[in-house]
């Protein structure tokens, strides 16, 4: 009795011995949809790194996710890294270009992104010594005339 309890102890330790498992298994699509809704709740509260972690998850697991993309695009615009939030967008475009969320998400972060951008050279002008001048204002709207 004794020596069949030392062969399972061998035979069990032999067997843990096996190949591990993968590291960074593949997400099933049920775990990445929550993965998805569970960054929108955080997002929602403006949890905007928890949102952030879910969605990066998502995108490693699911590269040509144009959603996440969009939801990882308007979480980094929200805090702040709009050169990434760029990126992604254009990403997310490229990906699904017909999507109007995608579209439109787009075009409100270029229209305040070129603002933006102007914003810094001015600032970098200033900076260095040269007279800046006053920013137009523009108009309240596309189509006023």
């Amino acid at each position: 009795m004794r020596n069949q309890a030392i062969l399972l102890l061998v035979v069990l330790a032999i067997g843990a011995c096996g190949p591990s498992p993968a590291k960074n298994p593949k997400l099933n699509r049920e775990i990445l949809g929550e993965e998805l809704e569970f960054g929108r709740q955080a997002a929602k509260y403006d949890l905007w790194n928890e949102a952030i972690f879910r969605w990066e998850k998502v995108v490693s697991q699911d590269p040509d996710n144009s959603k996440a993309i969009n939801n990882l695009a308007v979480a980094y615009e929200s805090v702040g890294n709009y050169d990434k939030a760029h990126e992604l967008y254009r990403k997310a475009l490229e990906l699904n270009e017909d999507s109007t969320e995608i579209r439109k998400n787009y075009k409100r972060f270029l229209n305040f992104y070129k603002k933006h951008q102007k914003q810094i050279e001015r600032e970098k002008r200033k900076a260095a010594g040269e007279t800046v001048e006053p920013e137009p204002q523009d108009s309240d709207e596309e189509g006023d005339q």
